[in-house]
Order: structure tokens, then sequence, then C-alpha cells
């Protein structure tokens, strides 16, 4: 069984890479569950690091460049996850950008898969950010999207593209709309929620940083392990048991900064806390505000995908994997 990871170099496709090479086999378009032949990454750069396994394949290039998708697709793939995307805020920032990567660069790879005649599986990440405006902060599976941000336009024409490639029998096609993840290792991004792994990261790192919210401002979040989870039992689901729309939300925990931090006070100590701030920013803090607080799925949740606990799940989580003394994940 071939698989393609689009945005496979990043911290989520590195993440389900990690985690496809551990199981070693997943269910293919036509139900039966294959051994993993091949795996391919796709990205603009190569993961650091790289993954010493003879099943994984790397191909840089930018979802703009159709030799490059096609170079990384082949003929014979069988399981798309498409995660590559120009973040939120770099999104917003650059219209023409998000739209060669997040539109049009979905669309290359929909046609590319829909040629090999193979009707492969497509899981699309989408994002709630398809939701917008006051009805939009209770969000469950009846909620209309209407999105109010460059970036939530984009992933909600991807959703629709996927679904009609799937209607035309083209691919085997899934969209799920991601609440924000948190806590991610690294370097803050462009996204707009960047801040709400700061908060967690920094303190454990030993630096302060800034949060530009209130500190009991409710964020709907999920955790990484708790998303790639619910990403392979959904690829792993017969067409007919995903269910129509194509599209489904993902469940999340409403959690709170103050939360984050009695998490930090409770696993790292008060001295972390402590590096926090907080400088109200008066064009983060409306946004933030139009964000959905509350995420349920009866749908998600009849499938087998669950929300996380609370917000110490959150740290716990990120601290036994990156902070002081932890084992990296290999």
């Amino acid at each position: 069984m071939k698989v393609l990871i689009t945005g496979g170099a990043g911290f989520l496709g590195s993440r389900l890479t990690r985690k496809i090479l551990r199981r070693g086999a997943l269910v293919d378009q036509t139900g039966r569950r294959q051994k993993l032949t091949e795996l391919v990454i796709f990205d603009r750069t190569a993961p650091e690091p790289g993954f010493p396994d003879s099943r994984v394949r790397v191909v840089t290039g930018d979802l703009s460049d159709k030799e490059a998708i096609a170079s990384a697709l082949g003929a014979e793939t069988d399981s798309i996850f498409h995660l590559a995307a120009v973040v939120s805020g770099a999104a917003e920032a650059d219209l023409a950008l998000g739209l060669r990567v997040n539109l049009h660069g979905t669309s290359t790879l929909l046609d590319l898969a829909a040629q090999s005649g193979r009707r492969p599986k497509f899981l699309f990440a989408s994002s709630l950010a398809v939701y917008g405006g006051p009805g939009a902060k209770k969000v469950n599976d009846a909620t209309p999207p209407a999105p109010m941000s460059s970036y939530g336009v984009q992933k909600l024409c991807g959703e629709l593209l996927v679904g009609d490639y799937d209607r035309r029998g083209l691919v085997d096609g899934r969209a799920l709309r991601f609440p924000t993840v948190a806590v991610r290792p690294g370097r803050p991004n462009a996204a707009n929620s960047s801040f709400i792994s700061a908060v967690v990261r920094e303190p454990v790192a030993g630096r302060a940083t800034v949060c530009p919210v209130p500190a009991d401002l409710p964020i709907a979040l999920i955790s990484p392990d708790r998303l790639i989870e619910a990403v392979l039992i959904s690829h792993d689901l017969s067409s007919e048991k995903f269910g129509w729309p194509r599209s489904m939300v993902l469940p999340a925990v409403k959690v709170t900064v103050a939360e984050m931090l009695d998490g930090l006070d409770k696993l790292v100590g008060p001295e972390a806390r402590k590096l926090v701030s907080f400088v109200p920013d008066d064009k983060v803090i409306p946004m933030v505000r139009s964000w959905p607080a509350e995420v349920t799925s009866a749908r998600a949740t009849a499938l087998g995908i669950v929300a996380d606990r609370d917000a110490l799940a959150f740290v716990s989580q990120y601290v036994a994997e990156f902070g002081p003394g932890a084992a990296r994940r290999p």
C-alpha cells in the first residue's frame, strides 16, 4: 500500500508519519487492511530529523508545482493525507499565496489523484475557520459554515471540491474540520492561534512569553495525539460508514489560558507560570472571540472520535514529550 502525506515535514505530518510507520498497515479504498509498502512525504523542505526507514521517500516541492506533485503521487497511491497549507495569518496577509496553495494546490492534487483511476482515499485537513459570526460560538454538526477569513474560505472551497470529486467517484474523499492544535513544539508560526501553544511551550523551556488575550477567554482545542487518532479512525472507515456530507467537524474541549497555566503550575511549578505576562492586543482579542469556544459532534463521537478531557491533558502531553528530562519520541 502506497501513502502520500502532503505537509509531511511539518509537526502534524511528521507525527502522522511516525504513527503510520509504527502501525505498518492501513485500510485501503476496498476496505481491506493492507501492509504499508511506501510512504511519500511531500513538503517544501525535507523533514528534520529524517525517517531512517526504507519505506519512506521524500519529495520536495511546492503545491503550486504540478510536476512536483505528480512526482510524489505517481500512479499507485492508495491513500492521500492532504495536510499542507498556508496557515491562517499568512493566508490573510497574502491572498494570492493562500489561493495558490490552499485552493489551487488542493485542486491540482485532486485532479492528479482522479487521473490515476484508483479512487484513492483522500483525507483533507480543513479547519474550524470555516465557521464564523455570532452563531459559531457553539459549533455542532448542524452549524452552517460562514467563514470570516480568507483561510476559512479557502478551506471551505477545498471541502466542497473533495465532496464533489467523491460524488463523481473520482476519489474516496473525506474532510475533517480541525480545531486548534495545542501544544505545538518549535518556533511560533504565522497562525493566528500561535500564542495558545506559546503559553505552555515557552515557560516549559524557561522562556518568557506574552499572551495577547485575557486569561479567561475560552478556546476550543484538540491535542496532537487526539488529532492523529481522529485522522486515522476517519481514514480507516469505509466510505459508507464515514457518511455524508463528506466534511465532519472534530469535537474539541473548551479551554482557557488560565486553565493551561493551572496545569503548568501543577506539573512544572509556579515559576513557569510567572513567565507568562498579559498584554491585551486589540487586533487579536476580537479575532479570538469570533472563534468557536464549544465544539461537539455527535457524528464523530458515534464513530469513536472523542475530545480531550481537560486543559491538564494538553500540558501533560507536552511536558511528557518535550519537558525537562523528557525522552523525545523517535
